[in-house]
């Protein structure tokens, strides 16, 4: 299997160690044909790029799309943190972490997950907190209905790293992920569906996408991990970034 696209890879801008080009260079060196900066969204207590820290990145984005036309795809994303049921920190136009003239929406690429960093805003996600930390258990199904529900609202694309630090009922999140045209992440950092979740997600009707969640610019494009992984379970014809995928 070949991947073709990158959307999940982080830089300086927040817990990365590379600049959103040496990412760039990184990809076009693997053979991509685009790749995504996609840093955390502002709610993320630890990590999250916020006000004129995002406006300028928007901007160096723009700046690469522009210079590396002619060798890759440079699209701007932003990794979402849930924040309660039918809310995350998409920073919209209009709301206030936008800084006046910035033009930052609509983003090219938006991703959704559950991360330790964010506070709890209603019972789902306060019971994800305290199973992220060992404390207890969240209810699955209220976990994948919350995604759900804010994925729908704000238009996400993919749900990055399902299950990564509290289970979602896979045939709730994969039924509602596969009706509202939202992929599934199998994550090469850190592969967080099992071979018979990703079974029972495809069961369902979900899609998937491959990304590295690159943290270094040496780890973009590397997703040797979520492609065994895809292979085991018999889903990599469900891949949409992958070479020759078929809708």
């Amino acid at each position: 299997m070949i991947i073709t696209a990158d959307y999940h890879t982080h830089t300086n801008y927040s817990h990365g160690k590379g600049t959103p080009e040496e990412n760039v260079l990184a990809a076009i060196e693997k053979g991509l044909r685009r790749i995504a900066i996609s840093e955390h969204a502002g709610a993320h207590l630890f990590y999250g790029v916020r006000g004129n820290r995002l406006a300028r990145l928007r901007r160096e984005v723009d700046a690469l799309a522009r210079r590396y036309a002619n060798e890759i795809e440079v699209l701007m994303g932003l990794e979402c943190n849930l924040m309660a049921a039918g809310k995350c920190d998409a920073p919209l136009p209009g709301c206030a972490d936008i800084p006046c003239g910035a033009d930052l929406a609509p983003f090219d690429v938006l991703l959704l997950g559950y991360h330790k960093g964010v506070w709890p805003e209603d019972a789902a996600t306060r019971g994800a907190f305290r199973e992220s930390f060992g404390l207890g258990h969240a209810n699955p199904v209220k976990v994948a209905e919350a995604l759900l529900e804010t994925a729908n609202r704000y238009h996400i694309g993919m749900l990055s790293h399902p299950c990564e630090y509290v289970q979602a009922d896979i045939p709730t999140l994969a039924r509602g992920a596969a009706e509202l045209g939202v992929l599934l992440e199998i994550n090469a950092s850190h592969v967080s569906l099992s071979p018979a979740q990703l079974r029972e997600a495809a069961s369902y009707g979900a899609k998937f996408v491959i990304g590295s969640d690159a943290h270094t610019p040496s780890r973009v494009g590397t997703f040797e991990r979520a492609i065994r992984a895809a292979e085991e379970a018999q889903v990599a014809h469900l891949v949409v970034n992958a070479e020759g995928f078929l809708t």
